[in-house]
């Protein structure tokens, strides 16, 4: 994804549930150097601050590795250079079920759009035998995941229950301190957002998302 904190923002609980027999994996783009409204602060020092942040928030959820690509926040551009690290990192990894922004989605922030595009060109040379040679040349055979999801989607398919995690999910994102005080009533947006999806599989709580094929 393509910032610090979106993982939990996004799908922290799935992230719970996923933790508990599987190991799970964070390719963070940017390390979210301009994550502040604060006029003086040092770019470098808030990406310090906001990688700690992302892998005690990690760590909190049992994910095993962070991996800080460190592209320029707010900058992210969908090019071949990017989808490229991403797809050597997809066949190092070999991830059955790949989580990325939902590019298409009525959003904000040009980060998660770039990001949600490259993530689905390396699945794409990931996948296929004859994209980037030299992969092959030191040894990243080409790997299919099973399933793409795209999240936050405007049109949600498939709907993770996340009830008994929820508290996690919302514990994980408090880990991102430096954060909180510039996401507007964070704790029931988010609370109401796995609600209202929720509602639509039966649930409580829940995260849905939008399921690409591969």
């Amino acid at each position: 994804m393509a910032h610090p904190d979106d993982p939990e923002l996004a799908c922290g609980g799935t992230i719970a549930l996923w933790t508990r027999d599987n190991d799970v994996h964070y390719i963070l783009v940017s390390s979210g150097d301009k994550g502040t409204w604060t006029r003086n602060a040092s770019p470098h020092r808030i990406a310090s601050i906001r990688e700690k942040e992302a892998r005690a928030a990690a760590r909190y959820l049992g994910v095993k590795k962070v991996v800080f690509l460190r592209q320029p926040d707010g900058s992210i551009a969908q090019n071949r250079t990017l989808a490229l690290e991403i797809a050597m990192l997809i066949r190092h990894l070999k991830p059955y079920s790949i989580i990325t922004h939902d590019p298409w989605r009525r959003q904000f922030h040009p980060d998660h759009r770039a990001t949600g595009l490259a993530v689905i060109d390396a699945v794409m040379i990931a996948r296929d035998w004859h994209f980037s040679p030299a992969m092959m040349e030191i040894g990243l055979a080409r790997h299919r995941s099973r399933e793409l999801l795209l999240t936050p989607t405007d049109n949600p398919m498939v709907f993770h229950d996340i009830t008994e995690v929820m508290g996690r999910k919302i514990s994980a994102i408090k880990k991102h301190k430096s954060q909180l005080t510039n996401l507007y009533r964070w704790e029931q947006r988010i609370t109401k957002r796995a609600a209202d999806e929720g509602k639509h599989a039966g649930y409580q709580y829940a995260e849905g998302f939008f399921r690409m094929r591969i």
